[in-house]
């Protein structure tokens, strides 16, 4: 019997995703479950949401619930890490100095300064993890979906000794859903060939029923409805040749061709689309590109999902009965009873796409079966794609570097290689605004940068 542990369990909404997967799956159920979280109210929410759903699908299941990272993890084979480090006034410290300066964000999960700050508040935490799991799972995966992705796989494949380190994100099969839903074709049809790095990486090849799909993809560019929801894939596509698996609004962030000037981000990254009268999170304000828009979207989405916890907890809603979209519970069927299955997922390089360079972490198609994890070697990515990548790479493995070393020095130069940044800010003003944010941050990130 295999032991699954979720970690960040008190993400009540998402964790439901992982616990319905498990329920719904005849062989899954029988495993050992642990849910831990450091809040222990919220702990119990998610206890008592498991308990709902098993009745509501008529089952019998109990996990085990604590607030013990140790004790969560002794024994597992599979870690998911879900949780959030900090809170709302943290990303928006993280996006508002770096605004003073010039440098506007969308997201700023990913890359930019933002991003390689919120990897340092993730990845003290995320240390714990992996350090816990050497003594108590040696040899268990560790299954991440804590951003920033890239930065954090890095550091944390390097930090492990025997821990398989694998990061998980939904953008590969949410671009998928959506390009079909364009092109106005059953989602099963679409077959799509996808690498690159997290958050930016390429649709190499789109068919359906032997038929190529980029130039009815092309057309779309000709249907303001669709253009004007996602200009910045587009121009990325109309002029690198390929559509990017992340939204406008994150690949905004990570270019230097859209937000570095006032009629840029007018053009590139405004809302000219008509809202979804159903959007109440926001989101086409973060789709779009709209600066600092994630902080609207992410106090809206904790309205939406403290209703919906209250509707579940009280009834008044039901769980659903599909499957998630989700990667991680299906990959642990795959291997559990050696079903062969493919999802896109962020692994070290080594050699995978030879284009990038070996100890930067890649967003490849993978082969899961019994055996394990084996990730597939990409031929042939093109070289202005590559170019691409290694612009958010040098950013990432620089983060990753100063992660490890609590080195202050790294961290600046992690900053200055953003794309975005240096094409806005001079040496000295990206040197002023990563102080500023060291002094912001200071209580959330490790305290031996403050030795550094």
């Amino acid at each position: 019997m295999a032991k699954i542990a979720i970690i960040g369990a008190g993400g009540v909404i998402f964790t439901q995703n992982f616990i319905r997967d498990i329920l719904l799956d005849d062989a899954l159920r029988g495993n050992h479950l642990t849910l831990m979280d450091i809040d222990a109210g919220r702990l119990a929410d998610a206890g008592k949401m498991t308990e709902l759903m098993t009745r509501q699908f008529e089952l019998d299941f109990k996990p085990e619930l604590t607030t013990d990272l140790r004790r969560a993890v002794r024994g597992a084979d599979y870690v998911i890490t879900v949780f959030r480090v900090g809170t709302l006034e943290h990303q928006r410290l993280e996006y508002e100095i770096p605004a003073r300066y010039g440098v506007r964000q969308v997201v700023a999960d990913t890359l930019g300064p933002g991003g390689v700050f919120r990897g340092l508040r993730t990845l003290k935490a995320l240390f714990e993890v992996v350090d816990a799991m050497e003594e108590e799972c040696p040899g268990a995966y560790l299954l991440n979906y804590v951003n920033p992705m890239s930065m954090n796989t890095i550091a944390l494949s390097r930090r492990a000794k025997s821990v398989k380190v694998i990061g998980l994100c939904h953008s590969v099969q949410g671009t998928a859903s959506q390009i079909a839903g364009w092109l106005k074709i059953p989602l099963e049809k679409l077959h799509f060939y996808a690498a690159g790095v997290n958050h930016q990486a390429f649709m190499l090849k789109l068919e359906a029923d032997g038929r190529d799909l980029y130039p009815e993809l092309r057309g779309c560019m000709e249907n303001p409805e669709i253009y004007n929801r996602d200009k910045v894939r587009f121009e990325l596509m109309r002029h690198f040749g390929y559509f990017p698996t992340e939204s406008s609004g994150h690949g905004s962030e990570y270019n230097p061709y859209f937000r570095k000037r006032a009629d840029l981000l007018e053009k590139f990254c405004s809302v000219t689309a008509t809202p979804d009268p159903n959007d109440f999170c926001c989101t086409h304000l973060m789709s779009a590109g709209v600066s600092g828009a994630s902080l609207t979207v992410c106090s809206r989405l904790q309205e939406r999902n403290a209703e919906k916890l209250r509707n579940l907890l009280t009834g008044k809603e039901h769980f659903e009965r599909t499957p998630s979209m989700e990667y991680a519970v299906r990959i642990i069927a795959a291997i559990e009873k050696n079903q062969p299955f493919t999802a896109n997922l962020n692994v070290m390089n080594h050699g995978l796409i030879p284009a990038l360079p070996p100890e930067s972490c890649v967003e490849v198609p993978c082969l899961v079966s019994g055996g394990g994890i084996f990730p597939g070697r990409v031929e042939g990515y093109p070289e202005q794609l590559a170019a691409l990548n290694r612009g958010m790479i040098n950013v990432q493995m620089l983060g990753a570097q100063g992660a490890l070393r609590h080195s202050r020095r790294d961290i600046f130069h992690a900053v200055a290689s953003d794309p975005l940044t240096a094409a806005v800010l001079g040496l000295d003003e990206i040197q002023e605004m990563t102080d500023a944010l060291f002094a912001a941050l200071a209580s959330e990130i490790d305290p031996a940068f403050s030795r550094a």
